[in-house]
C-alpha cells in the first residue's frame, strides 16, 4: 500500500477475504466465502474500523446485505479475480491489485497457482484496466506506472 500511496492520493479499496489486513477505510469486502461476511463485519467492528461497506459476492444472500452479485464462473480465480471483475463492473478505470500475487499457499494449504486459469481465461476483460503491484498477477497484468494512472 505504501508503494500504491507513492503512485496516487485518493482511492477506493476492495478488501479481498477475511484475512485482508487493511486497516483503513474499506469501500467494499469481495469474497467468494458468504461464511465470512459477518466474520469481517464484526472484526473491523470490534477494531473500531468501518463497517459500512459494500458486500460483493457470486451468490446472493439477502440475510448478508450483499450489495454486487457477480456470478461464478469457472475457472475461479479467487476472490482476488471476483473484485477485479467488481471493479470493472463499477466502471473503475484503472484498478490497482495489493497483496493478490497469487503465489505460495492459502490458510488451507491450498497452492495460489490453481487460480491462475481463470485470470488467463478471463484476462480480455481485465488487460488494460487492472495491473498489479506484487508477484504472478503483476508479470500477468502488468506494474502500474505513473504514465498509465495518467499523473505526473
Amino acid at each position: 500500500m505504501n508503494a500504491l500511496r507513492a503512485l496516487v492520493d485518493e482511492f477506493d479499496v476492495i478488501a479481498v477475504g477475511l484475512d485482508c489486513p487493511y486497516k483503513e477505510h474499506v469501500h467494499y469486502f469481495a469474497t467468494y466465502h458468504t461464511e465470512d461476511i459477518k466474520t469481517y463485519r464484526h472484526n473491523r467492528w470490534r477494531a473500531a474500523l468501518n463497517v459500512n461497506f459494500k458486500v460483493i459476492s457470486h451468490v446472493d444472500r439477502p440475510e448478508l446485505n450483499i450489495s454486487l452479485v457477480i456470478p461464478y464462473k469457472k475457472p475461479s480465480g479467487s476472490s482476488s479475480l471476483l473484485a477485479a471483475f467488481a471493479a470493472v463492473h463499477l466502471k473503475y478505470d484503472k484498478v490497482i491489485l495489493c497483496g493478490c500475487p497469487l503465489e505460495g499457499v492459502n490458510a488451507k494449504r491450498y497452492s495460489y497457482k490453481a487460480f491462475r486459469k481463470g485470470w488467463t481465461t478471463y484476462a480480455p476483460l481485465l488487460k488494460g484496466s487492472v495491473r498489479s503491484m506484487s508477484g504472478w498477477t503483476k508479470e500477468f497484468l502488468g506494474e502500474p506506472t505513473r504514465e498509465w494512472l495518467g499523473v505526473a
